[in-house]
C-alpha cells in the first residue's frame, strides 16, 4: 500500500537537501567574487597592468581604513600574510606578467556575538559613505548560530574587499577581513606566507 506520510517524509529530506546545496553554491560564488577571482584563461592582445605592487599596498591600506578605521572603539587587527596568484601563461606561451594579489586580516579583538549585527550594519555603512559597490549577502541567517556572515564589495579602482563574521563555540565572533587586485603586475617577493591567529585581546565594549 502507498504511504503517503512516507512519500511526504522522502520529498522533505529532498527538497531540503537541494535548498543545502543551493546555499553552499552560492557562499562559492561569493566568495570567489569577493577574493577578487579573475579569468585566469589566456586572452589574445597585450596585458594591462592596472596596478603596481606597491599602488595595491596602500589601496588596499586605505580600504581596511575605510571598513574599520571608523569603528570607535576600534578593533585591534593583524596583517596575516598575502598571497600572489599569476595568470596562466600567454597563448604564445610567454609567462604573464598579471597576478590577483589577496591580503588576509583576522581582528586580534575578542568581539561578542552580542555585537554582531552591530558590526555589519557599520561596516555596511562605512561602504556607504565611501561609494563602495556592495553585492548582496551571500547568506542570509535566520539565527546568529547558523553560519558565518559574508560582506563584500569593491572599490572604484577594482579592489574588492569581503569581511567574515563567524561565530564561535564560546559565544564570540571572529571577523577576518580579504582584500584582493587583479591585474597586479607580478612581484612573487611581495608574497608573504599566511599565518594562523586566535583573537586574544579582550576590549571594554567589544569583548562583552
Amino acid at each position: 500500500m502507498f504511504d503517503k506520510g512516507l512519500a511526504k517524509g522522502c520529498l522533505g529530506a529532498v527538497v531540503g537537501l537541494a535548498g543545502l546545496v543551493g546555499v553552499m553554491f552560492a557562499l562559492q560564488i561569493g566568495a570567489w567574487w569577493a577574493i577578487g577571482s579573475v579569468d585566469y584563461s589566456s586572452k589574445p592582445g597585450p596585458e594591462t597592468v592596472r596596478h603596481t605592487p606597491e599602488q595595491f599596498q596602500a589601496l588596499s591600506d586605505r580600504t581596511v581604513q575605510d571598513t574599520l578605521g571608523s569603528l570607535n572603539p576600534g578593533l585591534v587587527l593583524s596583517d596575516r600574510g598575502c598571497t600572489v596568484s599569476r595568470y596562466e601563461p600567454r597563448p604564445d606561451g610567454t609567462p604573464s606578467k598579471l597576478s590577483t594579489v589577496d591580503r588576509r586580516f583576522t581582528a586580534r579583538t575578542r568581539i561578542s556575538a552580542s555585537h554582531r549585527q552591530e558590526l555589519k550594519d557599520r561596516i555596511e555603512a562605512a561602504w556607504r559613505l565611501r561609494g563602495y559597490q556592495q553585492k548582496p549577502p551571500t547568506w542570509t541567517l535566520s539565527s546568529p548560530d547558523e553560519g558565518p556572515d559574508y560582506l563584500s564589495a569593491a572599490t572604484s579602482e577594482g579592489i574588492a574587499v569581503w569581511v567574515a563574521l563567524s561565530p564561535e563555540p564560546d559565544g564570540t565572533v571572529t571577523l577576518t577581513m580579504s582584500v584582493s587586485g587583479a591585474d597586479v603586475a607580478y612581484a612573487p617577493d611581495f608574497a608573504r606566507p599566511l599565518s594562523r591567529l586566535t583573537p586574544d585581546t579582550e576590549d571594554t565594549y567589544w569583548s562583552h
